[in-house]
């Protein structure tokens, strides 16, 4: 993923492999995140009219909290190519882990 101008985060890795069942594994690895802080992962979707949507089926499941070091991991299984569904990934601040006034990380686009 590459981090928006001025953003602490770096070294952010966004992972999606095929699970044997048709699922997929999506991963995400960050370091100089806020500490303690919520973050959001959102998809921007290929289809008419674009929406952004959490990545997972919930806003719940598509959210982690960094460390106290600023390091955040976060993992989960879909039930489709995220690829195909998504043209692009968001990794969303989300500052007193509230929606109000939610700060753009990084991104990275799909194929």
């Amino acid at each position: 993923m590459i981090p928006v101008d001025g953003a602490t985060a770096h070294d952010i890795w966004l992972i999606i492999t095929p699970l044997p069942n048709g699922q997929f594994a999506v991963v995400l690895s960050a370091q100089g995140l806020q500490q303690n802080g919520a973050y959001l992962i959102e998809g921007v979707t290929r289809t008419t009219p674009i929406l952004t949507v959490p990545i997972a089926t919930t806003q719940t499941d598509s959210e982690f909290v960094a460390d106290a070091n600023g390091n955040g991991v976060y993992w989960h299984v879909l039930a489709g190519d995220p690829q195909v569904t998504y043209g692009q990934v968001l990794l969303i601040y989300l500052p007193n882990m509230q929606l109000q006034g939610p700060q753009l990380v990084a991104n990275a686009y799909l194929g």
